[in-house]
């Protein structure tokens, strides 16, 4: 059994240690009275964020906090105005209660309820890069039983407000049905898109298709859109876009027939994902293609990419496309679709 002298000197070692870590720590008074004993952590959204010691994390507004004492002087940062990345450097302390701020202008008494943030987390606004290229054979089944062979690359650079995309595509089929020139399908593509992104998710876009296919009758064909969109989702490792665009298709036909362009329509859908550390994407298009010439044909374009990044920067996966034409050629199917198997290189970052 312990003796008493033993019983005070525990206790009496309690109190001193309790002294000193109160000693060591920030101090925190509300207008209502309560005392936390912690750690200031930052003043960000409006709320003082402290560390209580037994409570945790405390967020108080500036309104209801009567004193603030440091326990020493610490290094922050901190703005007056909007702009959360303009940030302006500092050294915080105390005084009587009161916190005192010392920058290049001085030193001086601060009122926190005049301030946007102190030491917050400030978004990293630098060009979000996504750059992916891949290889991709497969087969077809619809009007033609082919196999299927191809290139895609995409490079996209995302801002706040503006996100640009470059991409190309390749593609050959072969048709196994024909006994002569077995080659049915050999086509380039190359595109450009210009979004520009409001605060509140709209979007004005710009895009510009090419098309090269002697196949199909043109030398090239030209496809400019532009119309508004909306972020149904943006964050950062989801996007669910759509949008609704006029568009001006012009084609330079072959064989001295005369070339011809005509306005058109276009309803796009776009949904994008980034799951398990970044190493599964998803991405699935689905858009609408009408023309007001003569013709009035429609079609519908439908794609889903599924893959998965192994060795750092490698992928592989399946991709599925889907058309639906309902004016098809004399003696072809409304549909057409395509099984593709992908292996490609990804990368991904913030980047000047």
């Amino acid at each position: 059994m312990k003796s008493l002298a033993s019983v005070m000197l525990s206790a009496l070692l309690a109190l001193c240690a309790g002294a000193l870590t109160a000693q060591d720590a920030d101090r925190l008074t509300t207008t209502g009275g309560d005392v936390l004993i912690g750690k200031f952590i930052k003043l960000e959204g409006g709320k003082v964020h402290f560390e209580a010691a037994k409570v945790g994390n405390v967020q108080v507004a500036p309104a209801d906090i009567k004193e603030i004492s440091l326990a020493s002087a610490r290094e922050v940062k901190w703005r007056t105005g909007d702009d959360v990345q303009r940030q302006e450097s500092g050294t915080l302390s105390s005084r009587d209660g009161k916190l005192v701020l010392k920058d290049a202008s001085g030193e001086r008494e601060i009122d926190l309820s005049r301030f946007k943030g102190i030491n917050e987390t400030v978004p990293d606004e630098r060009p979000q890069w996504d750059i992916g290229a891949r290889l991709f054979f497969g087969w077809t089944e619809g009007n033609t039983e082919t196999y299927s062979m191809g290139f895609r690359f995409d490079i996209k650079r995302t801002t706040k407000h503006n996100q640009n995309i470059l991409y190309g595509e390749g593609n050959y089929l072969q048709d196994r049905l024909l006994d002569e020139d077995q080659v049915r399908r050999r086509d380039f593509a190359f595109g450009y898109a210009y979004r520009y992104i409001f605060d509140f998710n709209l979007t004005i876009d710009v895009t510009e298709d090419l098309y090269f296919n002697e196949l199909a009758g043109f030398h090239w064909r030209s496809v400019t859109g532009v119309g508004p969109g909306y972020f149904i989702v943006r964050q950062p490792k989801t996007t669910l876009h759509a949008g609704a665009h006029l568009t001006y298709t012009y084609e330079d036909q072959m064989n001295g027939a005369e070339d011809r362009g005509y306005i058109g329509a276009r309803a796009r859908g776009e949904f994008e994902t980034f799951q398990l550390d970044d190493n599964l994407h998803i991405k699935a298009v689905s858009e609408i293609l009408f023309d007001f010439d003569e013709t009035k044909n429609l079609v519908v374009n439908n794609s889903l990419l599924v893959e998965y990044k192994f060795a750092g920067y490698f992928t592989a996966g399946m991709l599925l496309r889907h058309t639906w034409d309902n004016i098809p050629p004399e003696g072809f199917r409304h549909h057409d679709f395509n099984f593709l198997f992908t292996l490609g290189f990804s990368w991904g970052g913030r980047w000047y």
